[in-house]
């Protein structure tokens, strides 16, 4: 596994087949790289994998929920 780019906004990362078994170990290493910048932990990870041969590219963002402006009033 290999960080490409750890941002605030942003975790791009290759990785062999065998290492991302599943959802949960590809959440483990954006918050692993997050972690090692010295960045804030995501509440929540949105992940999106590309895959070549046994190779696999991912891009992990945060998930940032859109409340429209009249439930925002509404809210607050």
């Amino acid at each position: 596994m290999r960080i490409q780019i750890a941002t605030s906004e942003l975790v791009v990362f290759e990785a062999e087949a065998g290492e991302l078994t599943d959802e949960a170990s590809a959440q483990d290493i954006v918050r692993t790289a997050l972690e090692r910048q010295g960045l804030e932990q995501w509440s929540s990870i949105e992940i999106e994998e590309f895959t070549y041969c046994s190779l696999r590219l991912a891009f992990a963002k945060p998930v940032k929920v859109f409340i429209p402006s009249v439930l925002a009033r509404l809210i607050g």
